[in-house]
């Protein structure tokens, strides 16, 4: 079957794992660019699915110019940069790809968590100075700590395992997952966002981003802390308001926070937590490590969620039934 594959703003210039999975006679374009002006509208009417990155947004606009196209997928686990509404009104079907990396964000979650218990970051700082001073008030033992996860998917759950391994009692919140997992993990549920914030040693997020989770860890959540919490996020960044982070992190009613993604990426002088950061300043010393949204990221990874992006897509230009529709296209 002769198709046309469209990869807007894939950054990679191979297609070996593309070409191997639609076959030969595939046209498979790479766009390589980050504005859709800068991809001509003869190929996107020309398109029959779409391997869609995060560099670009896909917008009710460009859905017009999409007539022949039957799928996006999200080369990833976020969609938040696809208007999946619009999609399906031009009777598109969007997916994602939510099953990939699941270990590395878990890992990676972990990671930032183990540098702030051990104190990682401020030790490498002084120890580059030839301080070998031990003191640490971002240091705690994990053991029967309380680690609050806010999101109970696929990566919540592989997150809160990881937690329970290194001694420590999971609670975590998610009104979207039914009674009964949590006996089956052996954590514990919490009915309100404020329990986490109120019980919790280190909170993990790991929701989309949606209008209900944007901004939902803000100045009244950060004010309901009783623990003085590590924060973690590895999902999204705006589910952050990040100068009520900042204004936390100064006042001590969060003792440290790591974070692989920003409202801003790359980050630029608007986020005055991360310029202040960047400048070394002393009262964020030792108390911030941000990644470049690079906690999905292994080169094991990148085959896996390249290859299941491409099956979705074959499917559904088939005329087979998607395996992770977000668009609600088929109800």
């Amino acid at each position: 079957m002769k198709i046309t594959v469209l990869l807007p703003d894939v950054t990679t210039t191979g297609i070996e794992i593309e070409r191997e999975i639609f076959g030969p006679e595939a046209d498979i374009i790479l766009g390589q660019a980050i504005q859709t002006d800068a991809i001509s509208d003869k190929i996107w009417t020309s398109c029959d699915a779409i391997l869609a990155w995060d560099n670009m947004e896909y917008n009710a606009m460009l859905m017009k110019k999409l007539v022949k196209c039957k799928v996006i997928v999200r080369v990833g686990v976020g969609f938040d940069n696809v208007d999946f509404a619009e999609a399906k009104k031009s009777n598109i079907v969007v997916c994602n790809v939510p099953d990939y990396g699941t270990g590395e964000v878990a890992d990676h979650a972990m990671s930032l968590l183990l540098s702030f218990s051990r104190g990682l970051p401020l030790y490498t700082e002084r120890v580059k100075r030839r301080d070998w001073t031990r003191h640490n008030d971002t240091t705690f033992r994990l053991d029967q700590r309380v680690m609050g996860i806010i999101g109970l998917g696929r990566i919540g759950t592989a997150t809160a395992m990881r937690a329970k391994s290194f001694g420590m009692k999971v609670v975590f919140y998610d009104p979207y997952i039914n009674d009964g997992l949590d006996k089956a993990l052996g954590i514990t549920r919490a009915d309100t966002l404020n329990e986490i914030a109120e019980n919790a040693d280190v909170i993990s997020l790991h929701v989309p981003l949606t209008h209900k989770t944007k901004g939902m860890l803000n100045e009244e959540f950060f004010n309901q802390a009783r623990k003085n919490p590590v924060i973690i996020n590895t999902a999204r960044g705006p589910v952050i308001k990040l100068p009520d982070l900042e204004e936390a992190l100064r006042e001590g009613r969060v003792r440290a926070a790591g974070l692989d993604v920003l409202p801003v990426e790359p980050s630029d002088n608007s986020q005055q937590l991360i310029v202040d950061w960047e400048n070394d300043e002393e009262w964020i010393r030792g108390r911030l490590i941000v990644t470049p949204h690079s906690a999905f990221y292994s080169p094991t990874s990148i085959v896996e969620v390249r290859k299941k992006a491409c099956l979705e897509a074959l499917r559904v230009v088939r005329g087979e039934k998607a395996r992770n529709c977000v668009n609600a296209f088929y109800d």
